[in-house]
């Protein structure tokens, strides 16, 4: 299958603002976290595993049923630019739900004031990322094929997603690092990767505004 078939014309340049966002991100992460070992290579395998399963769930589960269930509701209901409000509708709740921590809410003794930036900060860098995952999704030609050939749409938005979890965290994880149970640290230090990488987003949605293609779907 031919990349050019994956990847919908016109979203080069967003995506390559988003692994840009990944990176710078990652290498703030690093700093953040005061991480300064040898890097750990052993670390490699558990994070591309960690990044691929975690692209793969949240694709299906967010640009597949909850975008096309939004896409279905909004034609439905025959909302003006049903396309444009699936997706943003989509990526809010994708932006919202990463603020479910696998332990505390909030980490022990956090600054709250600090911890309620770094909540701002989350849901609108999550919702930025969805945003132009979901854009690939739709402007995709495969996108309204039926079923199971629609399922194509998911495979760059899978890649993207896997690359910048391994961007991002790679340089937390191969330098000893850990990964926080919550984004809620409370650490002054840690928003500055999240402003950051929200930051390059903004300017990787601005640029898919911008895009030549119309969506197909």
């Amino acid at each position: 299958m031919k990349i050019t078939n994956v990847i919908p014309s016109g979203l080069g340049a967003p995506l390559g603002w988003v692994l840009v966002a990944a990176l710078a991100g990652g290498v703030a992460l690093g700093w953040a976290s005061g991480a300064s070992g040898p890097w750990q290579i052993s670390h490699l395998g558990e994070l591309l595993a960690l990044a691929s399963e975690s692209a793969v769930v949240e694709e299906l589960l967010f640009r597949g049923l909850l975008l096309w269930g939004c896409l279905v509701v909004a034609r439905r209901w025959e909302c003006p630019r049903s396309t444009g409000l699936a997706v943003v509708a989509s990526s809010l709740v994708f932006g919202f739900l990463h603020l479910v921590p696998e332990g505390p809410l909030v980490a022990p003794r956090a600054d709250l004031c600090v911890a309620a930036i770094q909540a701002v900060l989350k849901v609108i860098q999550a919702t930025l990322f969805g945003v132009v995952l979901a854009s690939l999704v739709v402007r995709s030609p495969w996108a309204a094929r039926p079923m199971p050939a629609c399922g194509v749409a998911l495979v760059a938005p899978a890649i993207v997603h896997a690359l910048f979890d391994v961007l991002y965290f790679g340089p937390l994880l191969l330098m000893g690092g850990t990964l926080p149970a919550t984004y809620l640290t409370g650490n002054i230090a840690d928003i500055v990767p999240m402003g950051v990488s929200t930051l390059l987003l903004f300017l990787a949605v601005f640029v898919t505004a911008r895009a030549d293609e119309r969506p197909t779907c």
